[in-house]
């Protein structure tokens, strides 16, 4: 661990200095407010001689359906372009990934009459643990990752694998292959240091894709959002929006209005102050040895790698292990597999979860009702899935979402997950001492799991699973998406 912490300190010197270097100013320079605004439309100066020269027009609904451009000096709309007569197939198409946002705060910055050039915001589920490795494997179609994080218990071997050096080398994100931006690993510690400057950075890097004109569609995951999130909570991520949209706007008035903008996140965030849980020393203190390869049945090899709202870890004995992780105050969930069903245990509450297909599952409660659904037996987890509209559902898209975790998620799952209480987080202890712990993500309730996609090409209905976005904007646009897969 010390090796590690002192790789990553190097990486978070190096990547702060290169932020500092001659050619990272800012190529999104669209107005961050209109020079006038009324129900009708908002009037830009985008050359700076004070006054309007391009216009959003909006429909009765408040959306954005024309753009228009002063063509004649008079701070007047001359030229006027219906967006939505524009067809998707005809358009690039921009995909901007946001990592870390909660469906909430983007549906607020959108009533308060922000990104209104897209349609309304739908709520997606992510995948159980919501990490961004697995979330965008879905949100992508592409090919399961190795564990839940960069470090995992590897089955095959027998033993803890990974951890920093695999996490730089993108060995668990295979989806940075097929996708058009993706920041290097080697900037991801400023991304949580100091984001401000690493979105700036990342949204530069962006439009200079965009405007080389290469693809059709260009697909961007920022890792800066999270340190936004992670560093100023709701506030980082109001400032994101708030950038994101100047950014469209920009490419907007750039193309004439031939451009169609998709944006989603993997997962969502708590946005609540958290301290770490400190789970592996209360294990050793509950007799448990902490180890890189299990042998007996105390042994337990838990994943101590970024800060998030679940833990994993692998044991010869999981009901055991579980019994003594839920006698924790920051635990407020359990699972574990027996045969082919996946045990899921609260403190005072325990059911068994049960499937053939995958899409069906015979829910059993044995004491209580941990997962609170209010009803047992044979349920369809789609329609689980459609009830996942607000906070209100407790653990979205339950069933499908443990059975899978366990079952289908990944090559090398855990034998016990837990997902803690918003207030602790699992992970590095270096990590703890050096980033804000102002919001993280992993577990299963609906801060952690609800997030959102929206796009300008067309409505997109929800509650859907990550899983089905490519299906969902492929039809929008009649091409498979992402087209490089």
């Amino acid at each position: 661990m010390i090796k590690n912490s002192k790789l990553i300190l190097m990486i978070l010197l190096f990547s702060m200095a290169w932020l500092i270097l001659p050619g990272c100013n800012g190529a999104v320079a669209f107005p961050a407010k209109p020079i006038a605004t009324n129900d009708a439309r908002a009037d830009y100066d985008t050359d700076g001689d004070g006054q309007a020269d391009f216009f959003c027009m909006f429909d009765s609904t408040g959306r954005i359906t024309k753009i228009a451009y002063d063509r004649s000096g008079d701070a007047k709309p001359d030229e006027i372009i219906h967006l939505d007569a524009i067809k998707p197939g005809f358009c690039r198409h921009l995909v901007l990934v946001l990592d870390g946002f909660p469906v909430d705060v983007v549906k607020e910055f959108y009533d308060s009459g922000h990104l209104r050039m897209f349609h309304r915001p739908a709520v997606v589920i992510a995948p159980y643990p919501t990490m961004t490795d697995l979330c965008l494997e879905d949100a992508f179609g592409y090919f399961p990752c190795s564990g839940y994080e960069a470090r995992y218990y590897h089955r095959t071997k027998r033993a803890l694998v990974g951890g920093t050096s695999d996490y730089l080398a993108g060995k668990n994100e295979p989806f940075a292959r097929i996708i058009q931006y993706r920041a290097s690993p080697l900037d991801d510690g400023t991304a949580y240091m100091n984001p401000k400057a690493m979105l700036e950075k990342e949204l530069t890097s962006v439009k200079r894709i965009w405007d080389r004109r290469e693809t059709m569609e260009v697909i961007a995951y920022f890792v800066s959002t999270a340190g936004m999130g992670s560093r100023y909570g709701k506030e980082g991520q109001l400032i994101t929006l708030q950038r994101c949209e100047q950014l469209i706007l920009q490419m907007l008035f750039e193309t004439h209005g031939l451009v169609k903008v998709t944006m989603f996140a993997d997962h969502g965030q708590t946005n609540t102050p958290y301290e770490v849980a400190g789970l592996d020393k209360y294990l050793k203190a509950k007799g448990w040895r902490l180890v890189n390869r299990l042998q007996r049945d105390k042994d337990v090899a838990m994943i101590k790698f970024g800060l998030v709202t679940y833990a994993a870890f692998n044991t010869l004995a999981p009901s055991k292990l579980a019994d003594d992780l839920l006698a924790s105050k920051t635990v407020e969930l359990a699972s574990y597999v027996e045969g082919d069903a996946v045990i899921v245990r609260t403190k005072d509450a325990k059911a068994i979860i049960k499937s053939t297909d995958g899409k069906t599952f015979d829910y059993n409660p044995i004491v209580g009702d941990p997962l609170k659904l209010g009803r047992k037996g044979k349920i369809d987890g789609r329609e689980l899935l459609k009830a996942a509209t607000d906070g209100k559902c407790g653990y979205p898209d339950a069933l499908y979402r443990l059975w899978r975790a366990h079952f289908g998620l990944v090559e090398n799952p855990a034998d016990v997950i837990v997902s803690l209480h918003d207030q602790y987080c699992n992970g590095s202890g270096f990590f703890s001492g050096v980033m804000e712990r102002a919001s993280t993500h992993g577990a299963l309730n609906w801060k952690n799991s609800a997030t959102f996609i929206m796009s300008t090409a067309g409505a997109v209905k929800g509650p859907l699973r990550s899983e089905d976005i490519p299906d969902v904007i492929g039809k929008i646009f009649n091409r498979p998406f992402p087209a490089m897969k």
